[in-house]
């Protein structure tokens, strides 16, 4: 087997038939969440949604388990059919599923997956529909987005490219104790120059650690219900939005029941608004990591790479649509449409109805990190300054393309730091960083209350009165994540055309 790392290459992938477009600012709204959600625009045009068809049942995506400490399976990556909706195409699928199985697992787990490079010279194929059709084949990997794990060898390492062909051996220990939550994270290819075409292809599935019910004790029993947002350009420049490959898939619920709903943006790069009319959500976790307790939301902001698990009670019987939300994007652009996203069928009473209050009143039971990480004394300070060049086509940090044979960033192990990402760009982009979450501290430079701790967010623009600035805490603490790892714009056609850094903690 080879398998090669290809570090020294400087790629980006060049605007074809299934690019998404710019995104720019969007104005407003973040303050109602309280801190709780990123900013953050679309990072497509105005485009419409397909007419929602007659919902049909939510389904839920199939699920991995591990047995005895390992979850054993294989991931194989290559072309494939895809339905959504009333659109057919060749997409790129994991296992031949457009939303591939669920892994779960528990802290002190072991993910011992072999991955199966299939991307072959078939992507040529008339019927194809995505970007990196040319060519004999393209690189992939793993990455367990979110994951305190090691970046080294055969763990959560994104400087091992899979050739086509080619399977690689993927051993990925979740510590027992440490830093590593239970909570919602999720697994995508990071072979950079191929991230943005492969996720779009529908490269990307959910990934749970058990035992977020042992910090929130309400959620035990509960019924889960996972919502798995994706998005699809068509040729005709129409968007599909789907959830677990559906469109307008509807929920069921009976007034007054308790839900668990642990929603997901698994796609590429847009930022959605999102609301369901008449039916708020009390939010206990974004990005894997508990608040201190449920906090109300009627409007949540969800990009590219965050989570957000949420307990859910049935209102009144009836339809409840839930939809994304009209706001402006790009100045000269028009405002993105309302599009309807799923529809909540509420029906009966359940016998086991219970009281807004009932919710509100839980506190997380247990330490929270976020507090070690409030009280840090910060070593360092650092700033980044996100660019593009004028035709878009080359993105930047620091004036510069990623070289993964280049380390950017060394960080002593144990330290905290402060980062400030300034954006000089009049877009929106994203900070996501693999490895460690952080704290958000400010924005725009307005101070930033946090009631968790994040993996990615959303940095504004640059206005006329300046560039657009995000800071951040980061606990380079846990002595699993020594190692070299990225952090880059999680609007993953900014990445792939080299919106990305290399760091590397040291011991």
């Amino acid at each position: 087997m080879r398998v090669m790392r290809d570090a020294m290459r400087q790629s980006w992938t060049p605007d074809r038939r299934l690019f998404i477009k710019g995104a720019s600012r969007f104005i407003g709204a973040t303050a109602a969440a309280g801190g709780l959600l990123s900013l953050g625009p679309s990072m497509q045009g105005a485009r419409s949604q397909p007419r929602a068809p007659t919902p049909e049942p939510l389904i839920q995506p199939p699920e991995m388990h591990s047995v005895n400490g390992v979850l054993d399976m294989t991931i194989a990556a290559a072309p494939g059919p895809v339905q959504l909706g009333d659109r057919a195409f060749t997409g790129l699928l994991y296992n031949g599923a457009y939303v591939p199985p669920t892994l779960r697992a528990r802290l002190g787990d072991t993910l011992r997956i072999s991955f199966r490079n299939n991307l072959n010279s078939e992507l040529d194929r008339p019927g194809y529909l995505g970007l990196i059709c040319a060519g004999a084949g393209t690189a992939s990997n793993l990455h367990f987005h979110g994951m305190s794990v090691s970046p080294q060898g055969n763990s959560d390492n994104v400087f091992v490219h899979v050739q086509p062909g080619e399977t690689f051996q993927y051993q990925v220990r979740i510590p027992a104790s440490g830093r590593q939550s239970p909570g919602l994270f999720w697994y995508h290819p990071h072979a950079h120059g191929f991230v943005n075409n492969q996720i779009i292809g529908g490269m990307s599935g959910a990934l749970v650690v058990d035992g977020i019910d042992e910090l929130f004790p309400l959620l035990h029993g509960l019924p889960e219900r996972f919502l798995l947002i994706k998005h699809f350009k068509c040729d005709d420049e129409s968007e599909i939005v789907s959830i677990n490959s559906q469109i307008n898939p509807a929920i069921s619920m009976r007034a007054g029941e308790m839900q668990f709903w642990r929603i997901a943006h698994i796609g590429a790069s847009d930022f959605y608004k999102l609301r369901i009319e008449g039916m708020p959500l009390y939010v206990v976790a974004t990005d894997g990591h508990a608040l201190s307790q449920p906090r109300k939301m009627t409007e949540l902001f969800i990009g590219p790479g965050e989570r957000i698990d949420a307990i859910v009670i049935g209102p009144p019987a009836g339809e409840y649509p839930m939809l994304t939300i009209s706001f402006q994007n790009e100045a000269w652009r028009p405002p993105e449409p309302v599009r309807q996203l799923a529809v909540i069928h509420s029906s009966g009473l359940s016998q086991s109805a219970v009281i807004e209050d009932d919710i509100l009143r839980q506190r997380v039971t247990g330490p929270q990190w976020i507090n070690d990480v409030r009280t840090a004394a910060i070593a360092r300070r650092r700033t980044l300054s996100y660019s593009r060049t004028a035709d878009r086509k080359v993105f930047m940090i620091d004036s510069r393309v990623v070289d993964e044979a280049r380390t950017d960033q060394t960080v002593k192990f144990g330290d905290t730091e402060e980062w400030t990402v300034i954006n000089t760009d009049q877009q929106y982009h994203s900070f996501h960083i693999h490895q460690t979450p952080f704290l958000v501290t400010e924005v725009g430079g307005v101070s930033w209350r946090d009631d968790s701790l994040r993996d990615t967010f959303s940095v504004p623009p640059a206005t006329d009165q300046g560039p657009g600035t995000l800071k951040v805490v980061i606990p380079f603490t846990d002595p699993a994540i020594v190692g070299r790892f990225v952090y880059h714009c999680h609007a993953v056609d900014h990445e792939d055309k080299g919106m990305m850094g290399v760091i590397e903690v040291v011991a």
